[in-house]
């Protein structure tokens, strides 16, 4: 159980552009907000000291679709004027890294490709910082010492070589883990192999495993435009411009919560932290500094859809004991399927899902029969193992086949965000 208090500050700033085209106004703006933020939880000295190689780890799940309206990544303004804090401060090598997601993998783009085509590496570049791709790099097995699902963890060699590490995660729902922030943001450090694992009710442990012996110096919240519902990729924006800051990873997830209206203990990976010692998640032990919680938290939506039952009536699923996690898959399919307008151009299609799942009366024509506990399923049909289904888009492509005849099967042109300074 962890003891003693937590701080976490909380700022608000007059943001008037977008992170798809912002002058030097936004971005003095948000460096301001961040230093202010450094500033009320001590400064960035205590922090990192005279470190001079620091790994920035902003949020980069996918390339995001044009719809998400900036929700889904680690905002461009928050990554640059991060990057140049750094810098002023005297760190000689900023590498801002991330890894490679599991739906990049099966589409085979590396980590250093989605930084180019989202645009983040061009403004890494021009503050003086570099992109660096974790799928490029070593690993080194490190122990966890009271690990409950690892006894070692691989992590990149080059954050174990760094003299700091922060994190910069977005502000967002999650249809798995109800929000994703600090905690959640640290499945990118996993390689992409490793990221598979324990991808289902077993996750909050495995989180909490690698927080036992990689927790980040400093966690930097992009709250500028947030994502609600069926995060961590098919979010809607909400306007916060807001960035929170501190040195507890739990502690900032449970302001969070807050701040999306979300009671912090609902969200397992954070009361496992608190349980488990990782850092403070009971907002009683957080002294919260400038703005307050009230002040400045909105209602968000929260991942509803995560249970896709009667998400279309293109798609009918039929569950059995299926978890959150493994249900969760078809949902994003569903979602992405939506976002690409293909899902009005299903026919026919049945999921089967979970242990004990219902055999429907009537026979469909495409049966889908997903996950690994669904494997022994009373019925014919298309079989999609996983624990859970990784990735979702292996669903999509399956579903994809099934399209109307006359229907183009190919994917909507998506969006890259050039994040340009304009004049």
């Amino acid at each position: 159980m962890s003891t003693g208090r937590a701080a976490v500050s909380i700022v608000k700033g007059a943001i008037e552009e977008t992170p798809f085209e912002y002058s030097e106004r936004d971005l003095n703006t948000v460096r301001e907000m961040i230093q202010k933020s450094l500033d009320l939880i001590g400064g960035l000295q205590p922090i990192i000291g005279s470190a001079k190689t620091v790994v920035v780890k902003p949020n980069l799940v996918e390339v995001p679709f044009e719809t998400t309206g900036g929700s889904v990544i680690t905002d461009p303004r928050v990554l640059e004027a991060l990057v140049g804090l750094l810098k002023d401060h005297g760190v000689e090598r900023v590498l801002v890294a991330e890894g490679v997601s599991v739906n990049l993998k099966h589409i085979s783009c590396g980590a250093r490709k989605a930084f180019e085509e989202s645009g983040l590496a061009e403004v890494v570049r021009r503050a003086g910082g570099e992109i660096l791709g974790w799928d490029e790099g070593d690993f080194v097995p490190v122990p966890v010492p009271g690990g409950e699902l690892y006894r070692e963890i691989n992590i990149p060699k080059s954050i174990l070589d760094a003299d700091a590490f922060i994190s910069v995660p977005k502000l967002k729902t999650h249809c798995q883990t109800e929000i994703t922030v600090g905690m959640k943001s640290m499945q990118g450090v996993f390689s992409v192999d490793d990221k598979v694992d324990y991808h289902n009710e077993a996750f909050p442990w495995k989180m909490v495993d690698i927080l036992r012996v990689l927790k980040p110096h400093l966690t930097v919240v992009d709250g500028l435009i947030g994502g609600e519902g069926y995060g961590p990729i098919y979010t809607d924006p909400v306007e916060m411009n807001i960035v929170v800051t501190s040195q507890d990873v739990v502690a900032i997830d449970a302001v969070c919560s807050a701040l999306m209206g979300i009671e912090p203990f609902e969200v397992p990976i954070t009361r496992l932290g608190h349980t488990e010692g990782i850092g403070i998640g009971d907002l009683a032990l957080i002294d919260v500094k400038g703005e307050s919680i009230a002040s400045v938290m909105k209602y968000f939506k929260r991942s509803g859809m995560w249970n896709p039952i009667g998400a279309s009536d293109r798609i009918r699923v039929f569950a059995g004991g299926a978890c959150r996690f493994c249900l969760a898959q078809v949902g994003a399919a569903v979602k992405r399927l939506a976002y690409e307008g293909k899902l009005d151009d299903l026919e026919d299609i049945c999921v089967i899902i979970g242990a004990n799942a219902p055999r429907p009366i009537k026979d469909y024509k495409n049966v889908f029969i997903i996950g690994d506990c669904a494997r022994d399923a009373d019925i014919k049909g298309t079989f999609i193992g996983g624990c859970p289904p990784l990735p979702s888009i292996q669903i999509v492509h399956a579903f994809e086949k099934h399209l109307k005849s006359g229907t183009k099967n190919e994917n909507k042109e998506r969006s890259s965000l050039p994040h340009r300074i304009s004049s």
